[in-house]
């Protein structure tokens, strides 16, 4: 039997044991527990979802930055040069005018 079990069967044994009661007021100072935690909680920030979308949108674009890295690795390193980028193109139409 896990722990779980154990707990549940623990609690169930527990509620049985309860006697039967409807007693609505609650104990002395309540409310004022309440308000005063309410009052000590700091604020809910509204920019919690947005910290996870964006925390999300990080992780994929870094995702997405290192596949295009990988991908592009061979043309990075093969020492092979692109023709068009050595070209002057402000040259070649000087040239044929």
């Amino acid at each position: 039997m896990n722990r779980f079990d154990h707990q549940w069967r623990k609690l169930i044994t527990l509620a049985r044991q309860a006697r039967e009661g409807n007693d609505p007021a609650s104990p002395f100072g309540f409310a004022t527990r309440v308000a005063s935690l309410a009052a000590t909680m700091p604020p809910a920030s509204p920019w919690i979802g947005f910290e996870r979308v964006a925390l999300r949108g990080l992780l994929v674009a870094a995702a997405l930055g290192v596949a295009a890295i990988a991908f592009d690795y061979s043309n990075i390193f093969s020492g092979q040069t692109d023709e068009y980028a050595l070209t002057d193109p402000v040259g070649e139409i000087l040239d044929l005018s």
